[in-house]
């Protein structure tokens, strides 16, 4: 993956595009200027992947980009979109992943005070931010979809292999690793993958439930705390918010013995994640992982790339424009559930 600056990486993507009239209520970008882009921290492995997809689309579509990593700081952020947008007179788009969805209505109000269009991406502001200004828009996927295919994939599993429930008891023990506490994406796939293994009737009781804030580093250590603290034979699986806590999580599996590729001896305890990181896509491929929930953040690029295409072009966003639906200024990216039985689609 690409090295990028912890503070800001100023990317020259392509040579300048035709400027065009007003789209909808901002005034026309300047394709000379670059759309600068925010991002809540690019150690973020899924962040990095969508960051590398998005300088992608851009030099496919003559867009020069400047990007800016707030390293997980908000304070950091504002300081970064308020200094950019104190220059940025042209009225060319800016692109925000938020540190959290506050600073992301904070972000939307200075947008609209400067008239220069904003689009979030893979956190989500308010419906009533959304609305409150017209050239605010929002890419990326709905959470709680997430959890509900995490659940699919365990259910589909657990019908397949029963032995899954190793103690016999008709209850799965589980270990959930959580992204960051109080994050809407955590509560949302959180919640949602509890309720609904219950509403399928499949009885849970958690072993280890923990916040490891999105960090495979962090994710590991836990897991193995974990492991020490209950017995890794206590557990029958592991379900976790993202893939870098997953892959972390099978790390500290491994190092108990369990999950080994090509391994007979049958220690094995399903893990799955979200995000459809390559390396994640590797483990499932191999039988490290039963699954993820791939995240498409090529779509995600390739739309986001398209709505600045559009103001800086003078053109309307709409549905056939962007090639999805849209509803409430807000684009969804599907989510696609991943195991073993389709995952040679996604390669």
């Amino acid at each position: 993956m690409r090295k990028l600056s912890k503070l800001f990486a100023a990317v020259a993507l392509a040579a300048t595009a035709a400027v065009g009239a007003n789209a909808a209520h901002a005034a026309a970008g300047d394709a000379s200027s670059p759309v600068k882009v925010f991002y809540y921290s690019l150690n973020d492995l899924f962040i990095n992947q969508l960051s590398s997809s998005l300088q992608d689309q851009a030099l496919a579509n003559n867009i020069k980009l400047a990007q800016y990593d707030a390293n997980d700081d908000l304070l950091r952020q504002i300081s970064q979109i308020q200094t950019a947008l104190s220059i940025n007179r042209d009225h060319t788009p800016i692109l925000v992943n938020p540190v959290d969805t506050q600073n992301g209505t904070a972000a939307l109000r200075s947008a609209r005070k400067a008239r220069v269009p904003i689009i979030f991406f893979n956190r989500k502001p308010s419906d009533e931010a959304l609305k409150s200004y017209s050239d605010a828009w929002y890419v990326g996927t709905i959470p709680a979809s997430a959890g509900y295919y995490q659940a699919e994939i365990v259910t589909d599993y657990y019908k397949a292999h029963p032995e899954m429930d190793t103690n016999k008891d008709g209850i799965l023990n589980y270990v959930m690793l959580k992204g960051e506490a109080g994050h809407q994406d955590t509560t949302a796939r959180s919640n949602t993958f509890v309720r609904t293994m219950l509403d399928q009737g499949i009885k849970l009781k958690p072993v280890g439930s923990v916040n490891a804030n999105w960090s495979q580093a962090n994710a590991q250590n836990q897991m193995a705390n974990i492991i020490e603290r209950v017995g890794v034979q206590n557990i029958e699986m592991v379900v976790c918010n993202n893939d870098a806590m997953a892959l972390g999580a099978v790390l500290a599996l491994q190092a108990e013995g369990y999950n080994v590729p090509d391994d007979t001896s049958g220690k094995f305890i399903p893990v799955v994640g979200i995000d459809g990181l390559p390396s994640a896509l590797d483990a499932v491929e191999r039988g490290i992982m039963i699954g993820t929930v791939f995240n498409d953040y090529k779509s995600t690029a390739d739309v986001m790339i398209r709505i600045a295409s559009a103001y800086i072009n003078g053109e309307v966003v709409t549905d056939d424009l962007v090639g999805y639906p849209i509803k409430n200024q807000t684009i969804e990216i599907p989510y696609v559930k991943v195991t073993n039985e389709n995952i040679s689609k996604l390669r």
